[in-house]
């Protein structure tokens, strides 16, 4: 008999790796967790948020390292992504992974969003239905702990309650901003609907962590915990008996008989080799990470689709000033969303699109804006920034994006890091179904503007991407044209899954994290089942 060193091996200790650890070990199995980056105590990230003068980079409380690159890593992605902006967008390498700073919204997609294909005729159906993953999201709801209005309807149409739910949302709404309340009254006049966005910046104590206070921090960090994040799941993993091993940068995967994977290898920082073996393996990396290390050991590839298929969540973003001071930037960073644009009957020809009203107090951006004007100076500066604050308004949308197989990632081989691990390449370009969506944005700008009687600071120009990498192994029934089946198990290794973004075949037009977190633990349950 076998002698392995676990039951399961998991690459990755975000959201995603995590969940899968906790159904293997509420299971009974013994589970090895290996991450890349380092530990670092959510203290110490306040204290480099709060003394960083980059408070626009997300990654930047969390440190960097030579061994584990991430987005903002000097030359370690290079990208080819036309007039679409902000990709790579914001990757760490760290226990907890890039949840440690992700905004904690926390949409459901719609019934419609994964039969795209069959409805619309565009893009690609989910091997897996709404109805089948509908509970594994509401646990996911339950175990973080979520915010939200049942009676909403969150496909922007007349009705509510939809999504179809089996239970209400564990917590309330918090309480609306000041900015928001206006908002949403002055939309209305103009036929736009505002509504509460869900997230999992908790309105009340839940599970020992206490409600949101208004911090205002939440991304790139919640400084009291009231927003969840994956080191949090990492720690009830642990806890439970994962063991976990940072600095431990895998690159090797090691086939043995019958294409199934024997074996794991890593580097520690000082480039020694270490070899791990289970029973079964998941690679629960970055959608951009994923696909790196299938492609550097040509696994999982009998269908070229591994980093193919790249979808960003691309829109374009609006700004103004409102005649009132609304004073944004207290409170959590997004707390309404306009849907009615998410599910339109002329989704065949124009892309699902969202909008949400950012909370953000913009203090360093808008007083740089103003220096580079040098038009005030002195108490009139102090004036005008202090104005312009009060009555910013900054509006994002957010666009539905199609998988096709000329976008993509790809090795990059000519930046080394100090393991000699290559770099990666973006190429992306921006669909026409996508792209057509302009004027409508601008339209839906423009009424806004007119509602809420501002002036207008600066048109929508450069396609933004937001940092929600989807596609790069994708899922699907058919093993000629995707990486995994609608399990996660690759097509090409019986005892090899996949969990992370990468496998979704349509990306919507919302966040795509508590659905992922969804698939982790219908994943989980399955492999704990198998070993």
């Amino acid at each position: 008999m076998d002698n392995f060193d676990a039951d399961v091996v998991i690459v990755g200790s975000g959201f995603l790796g995590t969940f899968v650890a906790l159904e293997l070990l509420n299971a009974g199995k013994s589970v090895i967790i290996l991450e890349a980056g380092p530990e670092l105590a959510d203290w110490k990230v306040t204290e480099n948020y709060r003394s960083s003068p980059r408070k626009g980079n997300f990654n930047d409380p969390f440190g960097e390292v030579p061994w584990a690159p991430n987005s903002q890593t000097k030359g370690y992605f290079t990208s080819d992504s036309g007039d679409v902006s902000n990709l790579p967008g914001g990757t760490l390498r760290i226990a907890g992974g890039t949840s440690r700073h992700w905004t904690g919204s926390t949409w459901r997609l719609l019934p419609e969003d994964m039969k795209l294909k069959t409805l619309y005729g565009v893009g690609r159906d989910w091997p897996v239905t709404y109805n089948e993953l509908e509970p594994f999201v509401t646990e996911a709801e339950y175990y973080i702990g979520v915010n939200g209005v049942d009676s909403d309807d969150q496909s922007g149409g007349p009705y509510s309650h939809y999504p179809p739910r089996s239970k209400p949302f564990p917590l309330p709404p918090e309480a609306k901003s000041y900015m928001t309340q206006y908002i949403q009254m002055q939309l209305a006049e103009v036929g736009m609907k505002v509504v509460h966005a869900p997230c999992t910046r908790i309105s009340q104590p839940y599970k020992g962590r206490p409600g949101c206070i208004g911090n205002n921090m939440c991304q790139p960090h919640c400084p009291i915990g009231a927003r969840y994040s994956g080191i949090m799941s990492l720690k009830d993993a642990t806890d439970k008996g994962a063991r976990l091993i940072t600095h431990a940068v895998v690159d090797r995967i090691i086939k043995g008989e019958g294409n199934r994977i024997k074996a794991l290898s890593y580097q520690t920082p000082e480039g020694e080799r270490k070899t791990v073996t289970a029973k079964k393996f998941v690679i629960a990396g970055h959608g951009y990470e994923t696909p790196k290390l299938l492609l550097l050991n040509d696994i999982a590839n009998s269908s070229s689709m591994v980093g193919r298929n790249l979808m960003c969540h691309p829109g374009l973003n609006f700004s103004f000033l409102a005649e009132l001071e609304l004073w944004q930037g207290r409170g959590p960073f997004i707390s309404g969303a306009i849907l009615d644009r998410r599910n339109l009957p002329d989704r065949d020809k124009l892309a699902s699109l969202h909008y949400d009203i950012l909370n953000i107090n913009w203090t360093t951006e808008i007083t740089a804006e103003l220096l580079k004007r040098k038009k005030w100076l002195g108490t009139s500066l102090d004036e005008k920034i202090r104005r312009d604050l009060s009555q910013y308004i900054f509006i994002q949308s957010m666009a539905e994006d199609l998988p096709e197989p000329g976008n993509n990632v790809t090795i990059n081989r000519n930046w080394k890091d100090s393991l000699g691990l290559p770099g990666l390449h973006i190429h992306y370009r921006l669909n026409d179904y996508t792209r057509a969506l302009k004027l409508r944005i601008e339209n839906d700008y423009a009424n806004m503007l007119r509602a809420i009687r501002g002036d207008r600071l600066s048109p929508p120009q450069n396609w933004n991407a937001e940092d929600h990498i989807m596609g790069t192994v994708i899922m699907g029934d058919n093993p000629a044209d995707s990486v995994v089946d609608r399990n996660l198990r690759t097509h090409d290794h019986e005892n090899l899954f996949l969990v992370t973004t990468g496998v979704f075949p349509s990306s919507s037009s919302v966040n795509p994290t508590l659905t992922a977190m969804a698939l982790a633990i219908r994943a989980g349950r399955l492999i704990a089942g198998e070993v």
